[in-house]
């Protein structure tokens, strides 16, 4: 009888440490850096567990796969149209960046200007929303020595007052 409940606590014990229990739940990390010329740059991270079941809906034609190139690029759209940002004078359009695969992480990049100054940001986004529905992104936003945290759900939208950044400096003849 000891035995017994000595091996059922070791059961329950090393399913508690089990990766699966320690990733209980479905979040995503964004950073959209300011830079003083008005270029942003934005980072996705998400955990490659969440992605690659993703890709069934994301990439229905591709391997529900990081290995298939058509998946990825697939990715990369969705999370194109899934994420926007826009200032007080309109919509930054984002090009997609630098893509990292790796074994437990993804990481997706994106770039864009504004234009011009702006002094806010509005931030939309509904990544992976509509695939689980209690999904949260965290959105970093650093502006100069500034950093600015969201929690964006499927649909939300939030604007960050950005302080003013100093002059980019122009490089010297």
């Amino acid at each position: 009888m000891l035995l017994r409940r000595f091996l059922l606590a070791a059961a329950g014990a090393s399913a508690a440490l089990s990766p699966v229990a320690a990733h209980r739940g479905h979040d995503a990390l964004t950073v959209v850096t300011v830079a003083a010329n008005g270029t942003l740059t934005v980072s996705h991270r998400f955990e490659t567990s969440d992605i690659e079941p993703a890709l069934a809906q994301i990439a229905p034609d591709a391997q529900p796969s990081l290995d298939d190139p058509e998946a990825v690029t697939a990715l990369v759209a969705y999370l194109q149209r899934h994420f926007t940002v826009s200032s007080e004078r309109g919509p930054i359009a984002l090009v997609p960046g630098k893509t990292d695969l790796g074994a437990s992480e993804v990481r997706i990049s994106f770039t864009g200007t504004a234009g011009h100054a702006f002094r806010r940001l509005t931030l939309r986004g509904d990544m992976l929303g509509d695939i689980y529905p209690n999904q949260v992104n965290q959105v970093n936003v650093r502006a100069g020595a500034t950093t600015r945290t969201v929690a964006l759900s499927a649909g939300d939208s939030q604007t960050i007052t950005i302080a003013p950044l100093p002059p980019a400096r122009r490089k010297g003849r």
